[in-house]
């Protein structure tokens, strides 16, 4: 290539740059260690810098309300190559809490490495106060019986109430701007993404999964989803959660007792096919002994045996004869019929 052809580049690149500059909405470009490498004049007059200037370099991060929100937007920008219309909690460059409207995408390499985030910004405080102020949002969902939730296209809590902080196990102030997810058992949360994309697609679903406890039961709740459109605004999922937890008790119980049930069937078939030759052995043993002088030491060794067949004979009935049962702890959490204990 000529100067020429690479001066025409330049000039075209300086151009779309100033393009950028130029556009009515926040534009930012972050790179992977975190800094702003780029950004327009509304992006920084959003966040308080008092030029791009100023903003250029700044660690991203330090605008996070929750630190942990950045690390959950790159992940899910990773995993599925863009988000739209995100919204985060953030702070302004002086500490004023913000609420923001986040599309990014990655930009990779010729070889596949991520290079960069870019995204548009809107500022949604407005909207977000105004859904407070003008809809008393608590208010209306705290008059609902049921436990809800409002959630946004990417499953991120907008609000709830009290029945809902309750059964979450936090305060309701702690709710808003969190990943629904996080409340969810970690072997649970790609499933609760799959299951907001079939939301989002149909409207309407359905789905039973594991809370993140502090104790040690499990706690599993039923979640009603639908979608809500609102005239102007960005849909909104309404999510009605229902403690299932004795519910799902009952059905692993009866799925245990079915399960045991069909080992004992089982294993009383085997006890009595083992009667037969356990007494055939049980006889050969005794006509043993009764030939061998019992100062024999071969005696002793032979009837060590014999104790420990009719040992086997004992279980084998035992086995053979249960109708009732008692499950106990055996070990890595496996439960075994208790047989001394059994009827």
């Amino acid at each position: 290539m000529d100067d020429a052809h690479f001066s025409s580049m330049d000039a075209s690149l300086r151009s779309y740059s100033e393009f950028v500059r130029n556009l009515p909405v926040a534009v930012y470009r972050v790179t992977v260690e975190g800094k702003i490498a780029f950004c327009n004049d509304p992006f920084a007059r959003i966040f308080g810098f008092a030029s791009v200037k100023d903003a250029i370099g700044f660690p991203e991060i330090k605008l996070y309300r929750n630190k942990k929100d950045r690390g959950t937007l790159v992940q899910t920008v990773l995993q599925h190559g863009l988000i739209s219309e995100m919204p985060v909690p953030f702070y302004k460059r002086d500490r004023t809490p913000i609420w923001c409207s986040m599309t990014t995408k990655a930009v990779f390499d010729d070889d596949g490495e991520v290079v960069s985030l870019d995204g548009l910004v809107r500022d949604i405080s407005g909207e977000i106060e105004e859904a407070d102020l003008n809809g008393d949002l608590i208010g209306r969902l705290n008059r609902i019986e049921d436990a809800v939730f409002l959630l946004d296209p990417q499953g991120r809590i907008i609000q709830a109430n009290e029945v809902a902080a309750e059964i979450a196990g936090c305060h309701i102030v702690d709710l808003p701007g969190r990943l629904f997810s996080e409340l969810l058992a970690s072997e649970d949360r790609q499933l609760f993404f799959l299951f907001i994309g079939d939301t989002n697609r149909i409207g309407r679903e359905e789905i039973i999964l594991k809370l993140e406890a502090d104790s040690p039961n499990d706690k599993f709740i039923r979640i009603q989803a639908a979608v809500i459109k609102s005239e102007g605004r960005s849909r909104t999922i309404s999510c009605v959660i229902s403690d299932v937890t004795d519910r799902v008790n009952q059905i692993r119980e009866k799925a245990n007792r079915d399960k045991f049930q069909g080992v004992l069937e089982m294993a009383g078939g085997v006890a009595h096919r083992f009667n037969q030759p356990l007494t055939i052995v049980t006889n050969i043993i005794s006509e043993t002994l009764s030939d061998i002088d019992p100062d024999d030491r071969l005696y002793a060794s032979i009837s060590k045996v014999q104790d420990q067949i009719h040992k086997l004979n004992d279980i084998a009935r035992k086995v053979g004869n249960i109708k009732k049962y008692e499950a106990i702890d055996y070990v890595a959490g496996i439960k075994i019929v208790d047989i001394d204990r059994a009827s």
